[in-house]
C-alpha cells in the first residue's frame, strides 16, 4: 500500500478566491430622522392645508355613505391633499421649487407669479367652491369633523395665498390678539348657526339667538380691533366683560337649549 502524499500549498493556491466587495455604508436612523425633518420642513407653508385635507378625508371615511355630496367631499380632500403633497416633494427634491416663477413679471408690474402662489389660488378658488357645498348643501352641515376640515382648509389656504406672516400675529398685543381669537370664534358660530335656523330644526330658536349674538360680538371685535390704540382701557374691560355675559347666555341657550 503506497503513502499518497500532497503538498497543500499547491491546492490552497488551485481554491477559489473570494474577494470581499466593501459596501457603501447604510442609512442610519439619524440620516433617515433628518431627511424626514427636511421632507416636513418643505411643507411649513401649507401644513395646515394638508392637515385639514387628511381631517376631511377621514371624516368622509368614517360616515361614508354612496352619494354624490359624500364623493364630491372626498374628492375635495384627496385633491388638495396629493397637489399638496406633490409640491412638498418637488421642493425636498429640487430646494426652491416652490419659488419658481412661471409667470414672468411685466413691464406694467403684473405677473411674477411663482409656483407656490398659482398653487395656493388654485386651492383657495377649490376650497371656497367646495367648503360651500359641503357645509350648505351636504354631507357636513352640522358641526362635526368633516365641518371644521372644510373650514379649516378654506382658512389654512387663503392664509397660505395672501402670504400671512406668523409675525403680523406674533408681534401684536395680548388684548389685540384675544379680539382676533373671539372674532374667529364667532364667525365660526355664525356659520354653524345657519343650517338649524334655515331647515327649521328642533329647537332652531336658539340659533337665531346665537347668529344674533356672533354678529354683534363680530361687529364689537371688529370696532375694538380699528380703534384699539385709541380706545381708553377702561372702555376696553367694560366691553370684554360685555362680551363674556354675552358669551355664557350664548353657551347656556345653544348646549342646553339647541
Amino acid at each position: 500500500m503506497s503513502d499518497i502524499s500532497y503538498n497543500s500549498d499547491d491546492e490552497e493556491s488551485k481554491a477559489p478566491q473570494i474577494h470581499r466587495v466593501q459596501a457603501a455604508p447604510q442609512t442610519t436612523t439619524s440620516e433617515l430622522a433628518a431627511g424626514m425633518s427636511r421632507w416636513l420642513e418643505a411643507a411649513h407653508s401649507f401644513f395646515y392645508v394638508e392637515l385639514a385635507s387628511l381631517i376631511l378625508l377621514f371624516a368622509c371615511i368614517g360616515d361614508w355613505y354612496s352619494t354624490k355630496l359624500y364623493k364630491y367631499a372626498l374628492s375635495v380632500a384627496c385633491v388638495s391633499l396629493l397637489l399638496c403633497l406633490i409640491l412638498q416633494t418637488a421642493e425636498f427634491l429640487l430646494p426652491g421649487f416652490l419659488e419658481w416663477v412661471l409667470i414672468e413679471k411685466r413691464e406694467d408690474g403684473t405677473g411674477g407669479h411663482s409656483i407656490q402662489k398659482i398653487s395656493s389660488v388654485v386651492l383657495l378658488f377649490w376650497w371656497i367652491l367646495g367648503t360651500g357645498i359641503i357645509t350648505f348643501k351636504g354631507p357636513f352641515v352640522t358641526t362635526s369633523n368633516g365641518w371644521f376640515g372644510a373650514w379649516g382648509g378654506l382658512l389654512a389656504t387663503t392664509k397660505w395665498a395672501i402670504g400671512l406672516k406668523k409675525e403680523l400675529y406674533n408681534d401684536k398685543p395680548q388684548g389685540l390678539k384675544q379680539l382676533y381669537n373671539i372674532s374667529i370664534c364667532s364667525v365660526i358660530l355664525l356659520f354653524a348657526s345657519i343650517p338649524p335656523l334655515t331647515q327649521k330644526w328642533e329647537h332652531y330658536g336658539g340659533a337665531g339667538f346665537s347668529i344674533a349674538g356672533a354678529l354683534l360680538t363680530l361687529i364689537g371685535c371688529i370696532y375694538l380691533i380699528t380703534m384699539y390704540n385709541d380706545i381708553p382701557r377702561t372702555m376696553m374691560k367694560i366691553t370684554v366683560l360685555l362680551l363674556f355675559v354675552l358669551w355664557a347666555c350664548i353657551a347656556g341657550v345653544t348646549t342646553f337649549y339647541g
